[in-house]
C-alpha cells in the first residue's frame, strides 16, 4: 500500500511539477515565438499607403509647418519700412511764415535716386544762423542761403515715420534705417543662423531620441521665445529672441515632415511631401491678410504666437515614428503603435508582419541599440557622400533665391499685402503641380527643368522696364512658382535618399545647408544699390547651375526608403534594393546594421 501510494505521489509529481529542464525547454520556445520583429512595409499592404490611421497622424502632425510660415515670413511684416524723413527742428524757421512745401525746401534737400528726383531720407540741412536770419521772409532766406552752399548732414535728431498704414514696426520702433538699415538684414540672417544651428542640433536629436519628444519640445520652446520677442525692449532683445526662434522652428519644420514621409508607402511620400507645403502655403496667404488687419508690430507677433495653443493636443495624437523604432530595434513599441493602427482602419494585421524575420542575437541588439551615427555617415561612403553634398548645394540655392524674392516682394510694384499674398498663393498649384509631376516623371527631371527655367526668368525680370513693373512681378511670380516647387522636391528627394538611420540628421544638415543660402539672400538683395538687376542675375544663375547638378542624383520614385547606411550607399545598384513592389534579393545587408523598414 505504501509502495502505491509512493507511486501515486511520483505521479502527480511529475504531471504538476515538471523537471527543470522540461521548464526551461518550454520557456525557450515560448520566449522565441513571441519575439517582435516588425516589417513596416508589410503592415502598409494591411493599413494602406496613406489610410485612415496615417491621415489622422499626418493631417495635424502638418500643422507646425504652418505655423513655420508665419513666424519665417512675419519679419516681411514686423521690420517693414514705411516712408519716413528726418526729424527737424522748426522752431529756428518759425519766422519765415512758410508754408510746409517750403519748410521741406530749406530742411530736407533733392537727391538724385533711379533716375529720379526725390526728398533725401538720410540728410537734412544745417545753418549757421544769425539773429538777421530769424526775422526774414522765406524768399529773403532761400536767396541768402541758396542750396548750392548749404551743408549736408546725417539725421542727428531722429526720424519721422509715416505712421498712416503701419501702426508701429521694429524699424520705427528703433529707427532701424539709414545707417543702422543693416540691423534689419542682421535680424534676418541671425533668423537664418538660428535655422541653420537648429537643423543640425535638432536632426540629430530627432535620431538619436527620437522624433516624437524633440517635436514636443520645440514646440513649447518656440511658443516661449516667440511671446518673449513680442514684448522685446530693444533690438538687440529682439535679434537674439529670433535666433532661439529660428532654432526651434526649424526643428517645427523638419520634424513633421519627416514623420509624415516615414508614415506613408513610397508611392504616397510624393504626396504628402507635397501636401504638407500646402499647409505652409495657406498659412503664407493668410498672413497677409492677419497683418493688414494688426498694424502694430507687437500685437502682429502675439497674433503669429497663438496657433502653438493647438499643438498640445500632440501629447496625446502624435505617435512614434514606427519606422524610426524599428529603426533602434524599439520593435515591441512600434507593433503597439501597429496595434493602434489597426483599430483606426478597421483591418486585422496578420501576425506574420510581428514575427518577419530571424530574431537578433542578445549581442546583436544590444550594439544595435547603442549604436550612434553622425553626419559623417553621410560623407563617409562614396555614394552617399556624392549625392550628400549634391542635395547640400541644391538646398543651399532653393533657400537663397526662395527666401530672396519671398523677403523681397515689398521691392515689386503694386500693393504690398497684395504682391505677398499673391507670391503665397502661387505656392499652392507649385506643391500641387509638383505631385503630379513627381508621380509621373519621377525626382529627377522636374527638379532640373523647374530650377533652370526658374533661373531664367529671374534673371529676364529685372532687365524688363521700369515702366513695364506689371510683367517684372509676373515673371518673379512665374521664379517665385519654379522655385516652390522645387523646395518641395527636394524635400521629397533627400528623405528618399538619406537611410532611415541618418534620415533626420541628413534633412538637418541639408537643411544647415539652405540656411546659408539664407543668410546670404537678405545681403544679396542690397547689390541692387549697385546694379538693380544684380540680385536676381545672382539667384537665377545659381538656379541653372543647381538644377544641371541635379541630374547626377539617384531616382527615388516607388522606391524602398533605405533602412542602414549599407542600403543607402548601394540605392538604386541592381540587386540590392527594387522597387517596391519587388523581392529582396540574395544581397542582404551587413549585420548588426539594421533590417529592412
Amino acid at each position: 500500500m505504501a509502495d502505491t501510494n509512493m507511486a501515486e505521489v511520483d505521479h502527480d509529481a511529475i504531471v504538476l511539477f515538471p523537471s527543470n529542464e522540461a521548464r526551461a525547454g518550454k520557456e525557450r520556445l515560448k520566449s522565441a515565438s513571441e519575439i517582435i520583429v516588425v516589417n513596416y512595409d508589410k503592415a502598409l499592404e494591411y493599413l494602406g499607403g496613406f489610410g485612415p490611421w496615417q491621415k489622422r497622424v499626418f493631417f495635424p502632425v502638418a500643422i507646425p509647418i504652418a505655423i513655420s510660415a508665419l513666424q519665417v515670413m512675419g519679419i516681411v511684416f514686423l521690420a517693414f519700412e514705411p516712408d519716413f524723413k528726418c526729424r527737424v527742428s522748426l522752431e529756428a524757421f518759425s519766422g519765415l511764415n512758410a508754408t510746409p512745401a517750403e519748410l521741406l525746401n530749406v530742411t530736407i534737400p533733392w537727391e538724385l535716386e533711379d533716375e529720379e528726383w526725390k526728398r533725401s531720407q538720410c540728410e537734412r540741412y544745417t545753418y549757421n544762423l544769425s539773429v538777421a536770419d530769424f526775422n526774414t521772409t522765406y524768399a529773403e532766406f532761400v536767396e541768402a542761403h541758396p542750396a548750392a552752399n548749404r551743408t549736408q548732414i546725417p539725421c542727428d535728431q531722429g526720424y519721422e515715420h509715416d505712421t498712416s498704414e503701419y501702426k508701429s514696426t521694429v524699424v520705427t520702433d528703433w529707427d532701424l534705417v539709414c545707417g543702422n538699415s543693416w540691423k534689419v538684414n542682421l535680424a534676418e540672417s541671425l533668423w537664418m543662423a538660428g535655422l541653420m544651428f537648429g537643423a543640425v542640433v535638432g536632426g540629430h536629436a530627432a535620431d538619436r531620441w527620437g522624433r516624437k519628444p524633440v517635436l514636443l519640445i520645440a514646440l513649447a520652446a518656440d511658443c516661449v521665445f516667440c511671446t518673449a520677442s513680442a514684448f522685446s525692449p530693444n533690438y538687440i532683445a529682439f535679434a537674439a529672441y529670433r535666433f532661439l526662434m529660428g532654432t526651434f522652428t526649424m526643428v517645427t519644420t523638419l520634424v513633421p515632415f519627416v514623420i509624415g514621409t516615414e508614415l506613408v508607402s513610397a508611392d504616397k511620400r510624393g504626396l504628402v511631401g507635397m501636401v504638407i507645403w500646402i499647409y505652409w502655403a495657406v498659412a503664407y496667404v493668410l498672413l497677409a491678410g492677419i497683418a493688414y488687419l494688426i498694424r502694430p508690430w507687437m500685437w502682429l507677433q502675439i497674433a503669429m504666437t497663438v496657433p502653438f495653443l493647438v499643438c498640445i493636443s500632440f501629447w496625446w495624437i502624435i505617435p512614434e515614428s514606427p519606422r524610426w523604432l524599428i529603426s533602434r530595434n524599439r520593435h515591441e513599441e512600434a507593433a503597439a503603435i501597429l496595434r493602434q493602427a489597426e483599430k483606426v482602419a478597421k483591418v486585422t494585421i496578420p501576425d506574420d508582419v510581428f514575427h518577419d524575420a530571424i530574431p537578433l542575437s542578445q549581442e546583436q541588439e544590444q550594439a544595435k541599440k547603442s549604436e550612434t551615427y553622425t553626419f559623417i555617415d553621410l560623407v563617409r561612403t562614396p555614394n552617399l557622400r556624392k549625392w550628400s553634398l549634391n542635395l547640400f548645394f541644391n538646398w543651399a540655392v532653393n533657400s537663397l533665391v526662395y527666401y530672396g524674392i519671398s523677403l523681397n516682394t515689398s521691392a515689386l510694384s503694386g500693393n504690398v499685402y497684395l504682391n505677398f499674398a499673391m507670391s503665397g498663393l502661387v505656392e499652392i498649384p507649385a506643391y500641387l503641380g509638383s505631385i503630379y509631376l513627381l508621380n509621373k516623371f519621377g525626382r529627377r527631371w522636374p527638379l532640373c527643368i523647374l530650377l533652370v527655367f526658374g533661373g531664367i526668368s529671374c534673371i529676364v525680370a529685372f532687365f524688363i522696364p521700369k515702366s513695364l513693373g506689371w510683367l517684372t512681378t509676373t515673371l518673379a511670380m512665374i521664379g517665385k512658382f519654379c522655385i516652390t516647387a522645387t523646395f518641395g522636391i527636394v524635400y521629397v528627394f533627400s528623405a528618399e535618399i538619406f537611410p532611415t538611420v541618418v534620415r533626420q540628421i541628413g534633412i538637418g544638415m541639408a537643411s544647415m545647408s539652405a540656411r546659408v543660402g539664407g543668410i546670404v539672400a537678405p545681403f544679396v538683395n542690397l547689390l541692387e544699390t549697385y546694379w538693380a538687376p544684380m540680385p536676381y542675375v545672382i539667384f537665377g544663375g545659381a538656379s541653372i547651375a543647381a538644377g544641371l547638378l541635379a541630374l547626377l542624383l539617384p531616382e527615388t520614385n516607388k522606391m524602398k526608403l533605405p533602412s542602414t547606411i549599407e542600403e543607402g550607399e548601394n540605392f538604386g545598384k541592381e540587386g540590392i534594393i527594387q522597387a517596391e513592389t519587388g523581392e529582396r534579393t540574395a544581397k542582404q545587408p551587413k549585420a548588426g546594421k539594421g533590417v529592412y523598414v
